[in-house]
């Protein structure tokens, strides 16, 4: 899943399989055609700003399953990490195991000589394409704007 530059606005969202905090597999190309999603890559579990970040989402859950969108977290913590950060502050959502981190790489969210994930935010609509890209922690409404404002087919 190596890539030599981070996919940009327009390109196909390079495809992963991963496993969740529940241990259920995850294919992002099982999505295309049917739903928007947003993947959050945020730098640990149980950290100040990731723990904000991360509730946020949480609240603003039902607007998401409203528009048709799966969230999912990212990052290279175990599964029983994310269990654990899961369970303690009840996220709806699942969290994928990067413990490889192939995924961030593909995404381009290593920083340090790959020691630390940069935090962002990836849109990918329904026909697998990358529709929106935010460095940071972009507020979830925003998010929602942006997903509201895709074209219908996508």
């Amino acid at each position: 899943m190596q890539r030599k530059s981070p996919p940009q606005v327009g390109h196909m969202a390079p495809d992963f399989t991963a496993q969740t905090h529940l241990q259920e597999k995850v294919q992002l190309s099982d999505f295309r055609g049917k739903k928007c999603v947003v993947l959050v890559f945020y730098p640990g579990d149980d950290t100040p700003l990731c723990t904000s970040q991360l509730c946020s989402f949480r609240d603003t859950w039902e607007a998401f399953q409203a528009t048709d969108t799966e969230v999912f977290g990212v990052n290279p913590s175990s599964e029983s990490r994310h269990a654990h950060f899961v369970e303690k502050h009840h996220f709806p959502f699942a969290l994928l195991v990067d413990g490889e981190k192939a995924i961030c790489t593909a995404y381009g969210r290593l920083a340090l000589l790959g020691l630390l994930v940069r935090r962002g935010v990836f849109l990918i609509d329904k026909r697998g394409a990358i529709a929106k890209i935010w460095e940071g922690n972009p507020s979830p409404s925003g998010i929602l704007e942006a997903i509201k404002a895709l074209p219908k087919e996508t």
